[in-house]
């Protein structure tokens, strides 16, 4: 999720109108196992040229003996799409009707720090590589790591050769 949620930042940066999206909920994920259901929102904080991406925890709940109704999620899910969708999809609208012709639209690979292991609430950080090395972004070869490299396997000896 936190790829979409980037992206839809990156895309109201373009225009100038990433403020709008500064600790909005524009995401939406729902997790389940056998029995349990996590509902989560996943917002930007925009401070400068930093943004920190987070998510928020909506309802959690296990479906076995649960006193919340087990359509809660789908119910949620209908609401997402009947109620909010509409009115984030006219702003997403807007803004691309916004951008301005012969715009570059690649962006930074996220570093190699951010990711869901840092914990629930913090889901990445990054800074704006693009305002402090200018537009180009940069990147970088990064080696394999050698406790990933996997030996090949070993020729089966033959039985009569042996002994």
């Amino acid at each position: 999720m936190g790829v979409a949620v980037r992206a839809v930042v990156e895309l109201f940066k373009l225009v100038g109108r990433e403020q709008e999206l500064n600790r909005e909920i524009i995401a939406f994920s729902i997790s389940h196992d056998n029995d349990s259901v996590r509902i989560f929102g996943h917002y930007p904080v925009i401070e400068g040229d930093t943004v920190k991406y987070f998510r928020h925890p909506i309802i959690s709940y296990t479906l076995v003996a649960s006193t919340v109704d087990i359509w809660t999620a789908y119910k949620f899910t209908k609401n997402v799409y009947d109620l909010w969708m509409p009115a984030h999809f006219k702003r997403l609208c807007s803004v691309i009707d916004q951008i301005p012709a012969g715009v570059d639209f690649r962006v930074a690979p996220l570093s190699q720090g951010s990711g869901s292991s840092q914990g629930p609430d913090l889901a990445s950080t990054r800074s704006d590589s693009r305002s402090a090395h200018g537009e180009a972004a940069i990147a970088v070869d990064i080696p394999p790591s050698p406790s990933f490299a996997i030996p090949p396997p070993k020729k089966a000896k033959n039985i009569d050769t042996l002994g």
